[in-house]
């Protein structure tokens, strides 16, 4: 088995217009704190199906990241579901792999997935400024300040929905565009002295 790329964070997101700037937030900053971001958009459909990809692509990530504020109606059970598959990784190889809850509620997943209690979820109280302190709190650097990151993140979203616009696209979540979104994000960061080289 391959080791996990170091760096490397699996983003379990859901892909809904009301998610995307919270998304461009998330994977910006992750890669403005040196992280590289991998999600299931990324990875060409070669007829084993969505479940092996996202196994595999979480087994080739040092840690995931499992966004839980999607409740309600229709009720999404994705996320906790791939949550489950992460507990699974890290239960057999419990100091190689690192699990993050986001969400927008405090103490929601008490009550939402019990059997997740006892840990601290990252709470962005669904705001892009949210992300980037939960992220910040996260990761460690001293690359920026709390502002240099908002606005940094800022500026990459406004890049992103050029990109859509370009690409004639409504939805940011397809292949390209999250390797788009990635490439941006390094760029900018590069430009504004988070990441070395």
């Amino acid at each position: 088995m391959v080791a996990p790329a170091p760096k490397g964070v699996f983003v379990n997101a859901p892909f809904d217009p009301g998610y995307e700037p919270l998304f461009i937030t998330l994977v910006g900053t992750l890669v403005f704190l040196g992280q590289e971001p991998h999600c299931v958009l990324e990875i060409r459909e070669r007829g084993d199906g969505r479940l092996a990809r996202i196994i595999a692509l979480m087994r080739a990530c040092r840690m995931s990241m499992h966004e839980l504020s999607r409740v309600g109606t229709p009720s999404r059970f994705n996320m906790p579901f791939e949550l489950g598959l992460a507990c699974a990784i890290k239960d057999g190889t419990p100091t190689k792999y690192d699990i993050f809850v986001l969400d927008s509620k405090a103490y929601r997943t008490d009550r939402t997935l019990s059997d997740y209690k006892g840990r601290d979820p990252l709470i962005h109280g669904g705001t892009c400024d949210g992300m980037v302190a939960c992220l910040l709190d996260t990761f460690e650097s001293h690359a920026g300040t709390p502002a240099e990151f908002r606005q940094a993140a800022r500026v990459l979203r406004q890049s992103t929905a050029l990109m859509k616009r370009q690409l004639g696209s409504s939805s940011l979540f397809r292949p390209s565009l999250f390797r788009l979104l990635v490439a941006a994000a390094t760029k900018i960061g590069r430009s504004r002295g988070f990441i070395a080289g």
